[in-house]
Order: C-alpha cells, then sequence, then structure tokens
C-alpha cells in the first residue's frame, strides 16, 4: 500500500464558490457609486426647485432689467432638469471609445476630472450670476453618470 502525503489527504479549499469581504464589498461600492449617484443627481434638482427658479429671475433682471416670462423660466427649468439624461446619454455612447483610447484606469480619473468640473460649475454658477454654469454643469455630471 501506499502511503498519503499530508497534502493529499488535507481537504481541498475552492475559493471558487464563496463569496469574500472584498467581493461584497467591490458590488455593493460599486452599486452605490453608480446606480445611487445617478439616481441623486437625477432627482437632486427637484427639492430646490423654487429657488432655482429665483436665482433664474434675478439673474435675468440683473442683466436685462426686467423680470423673466413665465415661458422663459419654464423652458430654463425643462431644460436644466433634462440635460441631465442627455449627457447621461453622451457619456454612454462616448465610453466605449474612451476605453479604447484611455484604458479602463484613464477612463475612470478622465471621470473623476468630469465629476470635478461639474462640481465646480454647479457651486460657482450663482457666485458668477449665470445659470448656463448650472445648465452646463448638470450636463457634465450627466457625461459622468453615463460613462459610470
Amino acid at each position: 500500500m501506499e502511503e498519503k502525503t499530508e497534502q493529499e489527504e488535507a481537504p481541498r479549499k475552492d475559493n471558487g464558490d464563496r463569496l469574500t469581504v472584498c467581493l461584497i464589498s467591490a458590488a455593493f461600492f460599486g452599486s452605490v457609486g453608480s446606480s445611487f449617484l445617478y439616481g441623486y443627481n437625477l432627482s437632486v434638482v427637484n427639492a430646490p426647485a423654487r429657488y432655482i427658479k429665483t436665482f433664474y429671475n434675478k439673474t435675468w433682471i440683473d442683466r436685462y432689467n426686467e423680470p423673466i416670462g413665465d415661458g422663459t423660466v419654464t423652458l430654463l427649468w425643462s431644460i436644466t432638469v433634462s440635460i441631465f439624461a442627455i449627457g447621461g446619454l453622451v457619456g454612454a455612447l462616448t465610453v466605449s471609445f474612451l476605453i479604447k483610447v484611455l484604458g479602463r484606469k484613464g477612463t475612470l480619473l478622465a471621470n473623476n476630472a468630469l465629476a470635478l468640473i461639474a462640481a465646480l460649475l454647479l457651486a460657482l454658477g450663482e457666485t458668477a450670476g449665470s445659470f448656463e454654469m448650472l445648465i452646463i454643469g448638470r450636463f457634465i455630471i450627466g457625461m459622468d453618470s453615463g460613462q459610470s
């Protein structure tokens, strides 16, 4: 009879079938990092709607010395809300090209740069007195979300 060595007698550990902490945390943070942020940025503009419309009116008065019309403020508000989804479409359509050119890591870094640019535009729009910065910032954060 052949004697079995210790390596042959020990049961084999197969890590392919079990969930690891690393896998669970990667799935959790991946979903929070993309899906949650997309939903947040899609709906975050609804709560301060009254203040944003007031900002549009104030900016319009500062520029043109007359209050903004109801149709114009509705148009600007509609553009502000919908431009995020249009940016998401552009981001989703360009991500495969960016991955080919920049690679996965480079695309993620470029995506982070988009988020920073969008944050600056959104944060400084009121200080600069420019509702266009708000609209462009929403478009860029849409691109960021579409690429995620």
